[in-house]
């Protein structure tokens, strides 16, 4: 016996209603009755039915009249019409509305029986329909949500990740790849690297090197410099399906901008060390063996020059350790809040007069102006001094006898400016965007053997930075320099640069 399927008899015939009742039982667990169209609607408002039996001609309610309503509370319940004094034709009528089939009076119980096993037949290939649906919806639900979720991962990577078919398109290529590369077409889908960067031989080389991939099977990697002189290393991977052949590649882009700097950075120390650093020990180490070896003994006049020789080596070697402890200790500050308010103009004005006797020694004319009233600032009175050192002491060392250096304090759209201005030997076009680099000291200084570190400006930059604030510089050739050392007034809330 199935208890799992519910039939409903609606007639209003009794011994039509009772006799479908028992021959039905027999078979199925749950079989209802209803003497008339209302009461058969009402039950099946009640609870769900997989089949009805319903007769065409009924008082108050007609068979047509509760099939209507069915077909609008559930277009897939099976409804067999029974009918008597109707017309086949009004049974066909009846199909055409949604009715499974008819059933014409007299029948037999085996007639009965047959009729709604078909039918129930058809609910079950029905409801199982509806399953596979539901079912490949929530199949498909789950393979978008996937995808999603995969997209998501992938265009929130840090390093760039492009994808390729075994003919060299690219099929895929995330942001952050996007952003490395820069290509000169606003879709990459579906296109080659032929003619997306701008930069043919970049392109053959990564084109050569997909290839490569996708014909041995090999992983590889490559470095390469993009058009705004930033460094990327690529990884190529191929994609190999269940037979092992190469569908694509796949590529990780990661820049490597700041680890060539630092490679850099460490061998201009190391060259730096091996000179600046040797030369002067070199020196006082033969200074003190002629000491040493009495060479000097009978000659005090040139002893006293050669002490006096190795001081001045000690102290351009102390002056180079400072800078480096200086560029250390920023480096590891570069973040630290800074909360104390200060007046620049007293940490300006104790600075220039700290220079004013190198200045005259120089005959330079050094000069300082500040305005009636100066706003505060939010900062670190030693490590802004340290910066103000740098730029005055760098303005006397650069310029000739006779010329000239003006400081100057300017406020402007909620921002202080410390302004430098020399009249010195200037510094190259191509040289003014090289002179906050760490070690970077230029042409003209090298050539004219000024003593120097190339620290200097680095760290100073570095400080500005630390206090929310910028440095700018304008210069030209034998022409002097100005730099400026931008703040926010600590009571303002500048949204962005002034103008200068």
């Amino acid at each position: 016996m199935d208890n799992q399927v519910r039939l409903l008899i609606v007639d209003d015939e009794e011994i039509i209603r009772i006799g479908c009742q028992r021959i039905l039982e027999e078979t199925y667990a749950t079989v209802e009755v209803a003497e008339n169209g209302r009461l058969g609607w009402e039950r099946l408002q009640q609870e769900p039915f997989d089949l009805i039996l319903l007769d065409l001609m009924m008082p108050e309610m007609g068979g047509l009249e509760v099939l209507e309503k069915v077909q609008a509370l559930d277009p897939e319940m099976v409804v067999i019409m029974i009918t008597g004094f109707a017309t086949i034709e009004t049974a066909v009528d009846a199909m055409r509305k949604g009715a499974y089939d008819y059933l014409p009076k007299p029948f037999t119980p085996e007639e009965l029986r047959t009729k709604v096993s078909r039918g129930l037949e058809k609910r079950r290939l029905i409801l199982q329909a509806r399953a596979l649906i539901l079912e490949r919806d929530r199949n498909l639900l789950e393979c978008a949500n996937e995808k999603s979720r995969t997209m998501t991962i992938i265009n929130c990577l840090s390093e760039g990740l492009i994808a390729t078919n075994r003919t060299g398109q690219i099929v895929l290529m995330n942001p952050a790849a996007i952003k490395m590369l820069r290509p000169q077409v606003d879709s990459v889908i579906g296109r080659t690297v032929s003619g997306l960067l701008g930069h043919p031989e970049q392109e053959k080389a990564i084109a050569e090197m997909l290839a490569t991939v996708t014909a041995t099977g090999a992983i590889t990697q490559m470095e390469m410099q993009t058009c705004d002189e930033r460094v990327l290393e690529s990884h190529v991977s191929p994609i190999l399906d269940d037979h092992g052949e190469c569908l694509g590649t796949v590529t990780v882009l990661l820049d490597i901008t700041q680890d060539k700097k630092i490679e850099k950075m460490k061998s201009d120390f190391v060259r730096l060390v091996s000179h600046e650093l040797k030369a002067p020990v070199a020196a006082i180490a033969g200074y003190l063996n002629l000491i040493i070896d009495g060479l000097t003994a009978s000659q005090p006049d040139k002893e006293k020059d050669i002490i006096l020789r190795s001081r001045d080596k000690a102290n351009a070697l102390l002056d180079l350790i400072n800078d480096l402890l200086d560029l250390s200790r920023s480096e590891r500050n570069r973040s630290a809040g800074v909360q104390k308010r200060l007046d620049l103009g007293a940490v300006l004005t104790e600075t220039v007069k700290f220079y004013h006797n190198e200045a005259q020694l120089r005959h330079l004319e050094l000069a300082l102006h500040l305005p009636t009233t100066i706003p505060p600032v939010v900062g670190d009175a030693e490590a802004l001094g340290r910066v103000f050192a740098n730029l005055i002491g760098n303005a006397i060392k650069y310029t000739p006898e006779g010329g000239r250096v003006d400081v100057e304090l300017i406020q402007r759209d909620g921002w202080l400016a410390i302004a430098v201005r020399d009249t010195g030997m200037g510094i190259a076009p191509d040289e003014i965007k090289k002179i906050f680099d760490e070690f970077y000291r230029s042409r003209q200084v090298i050539l004219q053997k000024i003593p120097g570190t190339g620290l200097g400006l680095s760290i100073a930059k570095q400080i500005v930075e630390a206090h929310r604030g910028y440095m700018e510089v304008e210069s030209a050739v034998h022409q002097g320099s100005v730099f400026r050392a931008w703040f926010p007034i600590a009571d303002a809330l500048p949204t962005a640069a002034p103008v200068v």
